[in-house]
């Protein structure tokens, strides 16, 4: 019989009647986890078992039996409840609900690692766990794939260990270096004191394990305060389809300074939580933004024509050399502008299709801004890892490169130098050099345009045409609808964006002196609208969890103050646009709104306190020295 089969044996005596050992489950430096059934509820569990030589150190079993007693004082739907801590005949040990599934850790041996949204919600439920645990004292010290368990039916992650897996370190006081280096924090290994921030960096390693298949490039080490500590590169080197916010997160959690980590577990949930689901637009709206005029090319020609003729007779104006003077060098402007009239008229009658099918000016202006945004995505998609180093030297030469050409040209135009006279080279060396640096710069897409340039060439004259003052001219000459009369209208739209949309436009239309008495209302219906968009995705969050046990109750508390946030910014946005309303049916008392902005201002300010009050009341209801079961 093996030593093995003894303490099996042994154990199992003494939990007769409670317990029955089913098998064992794993092993490791902090002892043995057995499958059981727990005898008078009739259910599987898990215990896990001290090693014996712990068991002994009476410093090191009272440390354990502790720390196991905090924890069991844990109730959250990512922990794995403790049920029980025992001390029987030698055996330290705790049970734990079985959690039928397998660890991250075993996923990723199995499987490699974790498409990014999967990897992403993970992060940010033990990013949950972890803060309900630091807000009521309890630092885990051992966050590594192998302490998440992953349900099998749910796929919901449950952290377990909490504050007593310390990997194969002898527990001991603090100022010793315990948990499992590889996931370790700096102040961690320096066996300094620790914060909630040190469980965050060793969440950052998990993510980063769990997106690319390894650990960061740069280890954690010892810190030296009077050395600023080398940045770790960039998860998005070693995973480089990321979504860049994804990767921003991870790289953020792995700061060597804590001070530049997320301040808790909720800041990094928040991080992690998935865009607000982007409305679909009817089918008649995404005709409008797709349809593109047919004479764009030879009108964009016509404009770059008589664009260059106007600068190069303004040059040899400049330069003294036309007889003729400056008077025809407007007139070849004014034909280089020309074909923006058939454009924007060809703008002009798409909008009146939309509007005599029923589509308000809001809702074009709604389409407009999912349009943009869908945009935007594309982009930081599109921007998959940091920028390599050499694009910067390859973008600093074809611009030198662009501008000697650029100064060949105006000397020929200026008659200093003559292709006819002087070296050849003298001009074929700008054009070939540019050429060839502007040809490996596209092949290695080298980035030129500024986003924020690129973003507003991208926004294009129907887009500024129907955000301004004369589309909402043109929209009430041609009979636009006030409210839509399409079919399904306004189902594409959340109800605060089209709160918001009615308050700018009503903003919009007051006199001067009201919209500069009411400066700061656009700021504060963007900041109601965006709280709005947060609490719908988090309500999008809690409704696809699962809870079990004495989770429950804390999500349902979870999903109500959601659904108050939502409430209150609605609210908010309603009591805005009928002050408004108010104010364009003959009303000139402005204090009535000032009043509701005040209020609305300090929504905000609310709603942050809200979770920090929330983690007082539950800490003082429920202190964090645990108690004895």
């Amino acid at each position: 019989m093996t030593a093995h089969s003894e303490e099996f044996l042994a154990f199992q005596a003494a939990l007769a009647g409670e317990y029955s050992l089913v098998r064992e489950l794993g092993r490791g430096g902090m002892g043995v986890v057995y499958l059981a059934r727990d005898v008078q509820l009739d259910r599987d569990v898990a215990i896990k078992l001290l090693p014996a030589h712990l068991a002994l150190d009476p410093t090191a079993r009272e440390r354990f039996l502790r720390e196991a007693r905090t924890a069991a004082g844990l109730s959250h739907p990512h922990i794995v409840p403790i049920h029980r801590v025992g001390d029987v005949r030698g055996f330290v040990f705790f049970v734990m609900s079985y959690v039928k599934g397998e660890t991250l850790g075993e996923r990723l041996r199995a499987r490699g690692p974790l498409p990014p949204a999967d990897a992403m919600r993970i992060m940010r439920e033990v990013a949950w766990a972890l803060a309900y645990a630091h807000g009521r004292g309890v630092i885990h010290k051992d966050v590594k794939p192998d302490n998440i368990l992953l349900e099998a039916e749910t796929g919901r992650a449950m952290v377990s260990d909490f504050g007593i897996a310390q990997g194969d370190s002898e527990a001991g006081d603090e100022g010793q270096v315990m948990g499992t280096a590889q996931f370790m924090s700096p102040e961690q290994a320096a066996g300094e004191p620790l914060d909630g921030r040190s469980d965050l960096y060793a969440l950052g390693v998990v993510g980063h394990l769990a997106v690319s298949g390894r650990l960061p490039g740069t280890a954690p080490r010892l810190r030296d305060p009077s050395r600023p500590a080398p940045r770790a590169p960039s998860v998005l080197e070693a995973a480089p389809g990321l979504p860049p916010a994804f990767g921003s997160a991870i790289d953020r959690c792995l700061a060597l300074d804590p001070a530049l980590r997320f301040s808790d577990g909720e800041a990094l949930a928040a991080a992690l939580a998935p865009a607000p689901p982007r409305p679909e637009l009817p089918p008649g709206l995404r005709a409008w933004l797709a349809a593109r005029n047919p004479l764009l090319v030879p009108y964009m020609a016509w404009m770059g024509l008589f664009g260059t003729l106007t600068l190069v007779n303004l040059v040899i104006w400049l330069a003294g050399r036309r007889p003729a003077g400056f008077a025809d060098i407007p007139l070849l402007a004014s034909i280089a502008s020309l074909p923006i009239i058939p454009i924007v008229g060809y703008h002009l009658n798409q909008g009146y299709k939309q509007f005599r099918a029923g589509f308000s000016l809001a809702d074009l202006r709604t389409a407009i801004d999912v349009a943009r945004r869908e945009r935007d995505d594309v982009e930081a998609a599109d921007q998959k890892a940091p920028e390599p180093p050499f694009h910067r030297p390859l973008r600093l030469a074809t611009v030198a490169s662009a501008a000697w050409l650029g100064v060949t040209f105006v000397l020929l135009l200026l008659g200093v130098i003559h292709e006819n006279r002087g070296p050849l080279f003298l001009i074929l060396a700008p054009v070939l050099t540019t050429m060839g640096l502007g040809a490996a710069s596209n092949a290695l897409d080298v980035q030129f345009i500024p986003n924020r340039v690129r973003r507003w060439w991208q926004a294009g004259v129907r887009d500024r045409l129907w955000n301004s003052r004369v589309g909402q001219w043109f929209a009430r000459r041609f009979g636009a609808p006030e409210h839509s009369r399409a079919v399904d209208e306004g189902a594409f739209r959340a109800t605060e964006v089209a709160l918001g949309v009615a308050a700018g436009d009503l903003y919009a239309a007051l006199p001067p002196a009201f919209r500069t008495q009411l400066d700061e209302l656009p700021a504060i219906v963007r900041s109601l609208e965006a709280r709005a968009a947060d609490a719908r995705a988090e309500l999008g969050v809690l409704a696809a969890m699962a809870p079990a046990g004495d989770g429950v109750e804390l999500l349902a508390a979870r999903r109500a103050a959601a659904k108050q946030h939502l409430a209150d910014s609605v609210a908010a946005l309603e009591g805005i646009r009928l002050d408004l309303l108010r104010i364009h049916a003959g009303s000139s008392d402005l204090a009535p709104l000032t009043t509701l902005m005040g209020d609305a201002r300090r929504i905000g300010d609310d709603l942050q306190r809200l979770a920090a009050a929330q983690r007082e009341v539950d800490q003082a209801l429920h202190p964090p020295t645990g108690s004895s079961t």
